[in-house]
């Protein structure tokens, strides 16, 4: 195997090494890797979805090595991101010929075809290539959970998941102490007005920022802590060794302390709560668990607020960055007005929303009104759906978790309580920072869980007694 897997990629990266000079050099590594990644995978479902997990941060990485090698051009910078969309749709013709499509897949197929006519057919006027990236990055996630169904061997996906919070977490650790490392500061140069995070890394490089947040493998720090916590749950779901589960939970308790930010902190909290909760069998009703979802969303608006004027409102000041930053609010009055930016967006565009793409921190000069502009940064998942389909986005979303709640908690056994305690704390993730949540992590686990209730619910073949007749006959004649 070794032998075969160096001959494969012997042409590739021969490539790899003329495209450098040739200002491709980033894309033809993200062939390569490709390349090892699927053979590496060995053709199942499980495999090529471990690839996956492994590509996100790989991707990454590649995306900051466009700058140091000189390539700055929009083909090559987005171009490598397409590396886990690639194993997607692998594994997604990989488990094609076994797919049973279960209530909630079909609810969440719907509410992608429906986000993505009313993205490309908005009216808004963000350009072309602004909204397939919205589509790219906030949608197409969700179809992980297809392919998730069709798994059964779940170790591949568990080790993936535990390797890579051990990656970040050392990744993590470097871009502290030791500081930005020369990918980081290249790509913060290059990418200041492409991407949020470069521009807030380039802004603490010229001296307009204290703020050094540390993001690892990952697109920002947000991204990088539900990562962390989708992780865990895979690991836990995949059940590994307690050697692998122990490094992961150590890697990923390193990696959400690194990463600076509260919501994390909040979706494993609520996770641990509900799954405690669901031990309880009073307490493992879909309907319980569906409005308690729902309800998140002022209960969390509440304990916000009071926790804001109990806890930050006056809070000392420090001159240590990484204690200012966990004393620090942020954008909590955005966040807490999330009510208002709804009722906003629905009054004004209650049917369609106005798409994927038309954040006017990605677009600007686009025409929307104050207040739907300004509802783009109430960071809250609500808010986001019905800026990109309307009030039928926000309901589509929640039917397929109330229909997947109906097929994992009767059925799912332990998984299903750990399934369901995690969409409450991604939920709750989701009412203090939007979409952050709908990760490759979130949808594969839930497909995991709901795949392995589905396998449960088929019949069983029952032996006829007149199965061996003919064999019989034909002995004793």
């Amino acid at each position: 195997m070794p032998v075969r897997l160096a001959a494969l990629a012997a042409v590739p990266a021969a490539v790899a090494a003329g495209a450098v000079a040739g200002g491709m050099g980033a894309l033809v590594l993200a062939v390569v890797a490709l390349v090892l990644l699927v053979l590496l995978a060995g053709g199942s479902v499980g495999g090529l979805i471990a690839a996956l997990l492994v590509a996100e941060p790989l991707a990454e990485l590649l995306k900051r090595l466009t700058f140091v090698l000189g390539e700055g051009s929009t083909a090559a910078y987005y171009g490598v991101q397409l590396l886990p969309t690639l194993l997607l749709a692998a594994a997604l013709a990989a488990a094609l010929p076994r797919l049973r499509l279960p209530a909630p897949a079909l609810w969440l197929l719907a509410l992608v075809a429906w986000v993505s006519l009313c993205t490309l057919l908005s009216p808004v006027g963000a350009p072309w290539f602004q909204r397939l990236g919205a589509l790219h990055q906030e949608i197409v996630p969700a179809l992980l959970f297809l392919p998730a169904l069709a798994v059964r061997d779940r170790a591949a996906i568990g080790r993936a998941a535990a390797a890579v919070c051990v990656a970040s977490a050392l990744y993590g650790l470097w871009q502290g102490p030791a500081g930005y490392t020369a990918l980081d500061l290249a790509w913060a140069v290059g990418a200041a007005e492409r991407s949020i995070q470069a521009g807030k890394v380039f802004a603490w490089m010229v001296g307009d920022s204290w703020e050094r947040r540390i993001f690892s493998l990952f697109a920002d720090p947000f991204t990088w802590g539900q990562a962390l916590v989708g992780a865990l749950v895979l690991v836990h779901l995949a059940r590994l060794p307690r050697g692998w589960t122990a490094l992961a939970w150590a890697a990923a308790l390193v990696g959400l302390v690194l990463t600076q930010s509260r919501t994390p902190w909040a979706a494993l909290a609520v996770t641990g709560a509900a799954w405690a909760l669901l031990g309880l069998r009073s307490f493992r009703r879909p309907w319980l668990v569906l409005a308690a979802a729902v309800l998140g969303f002022p209960l969390t608006l509440w304990l916000g607020g009071a926790a804001y004027d109990l806890w930050f409102t006056g809070a000392p000041a420090a001159d240590d960055p990484f204690l200012r930053r966990w004393l620090t609010v942020g954008t909590i009055e955005a966040r807490l007005d999330a009510w208002t930016a709804l009722l906003d967006v629905l009054r004004a565009h209650p049917l369609t929303g106005v798409g994927a793409g038309a954040d006017p921190r990605y677009a600007a000069n686009l025409p929307l009104a104050p207040e739907i502009a300004a509802a783009h940064y109430a960071h809250n998942v609500l808010v986001t759906l019905a800026l990109y389909g309307g009030a039928p986005a926000v309901l589509l979303f929640l039917a397929f978790q109330g229909s997947l709640l109906r097929l994992i908690l009767p059925r799912g056994g332990a998984d299903g309580r750990l399934a369901a305690a995690f969409l409450l704390g991604s939920q709750a993730a989701g009412y203090l920072n939007a979409g952050i949540f709908l990760t490759w992590q979130y949808f594969l686990a839930l497909g995991l869980v709901a795949g392995a209730a589905v396998a449960q619910t088929r019949p069983a073949v029952v032996a006829s007694p007149h199965d061996g007749m003919q064999a019989h006959q034909e002995i004793a004649a």
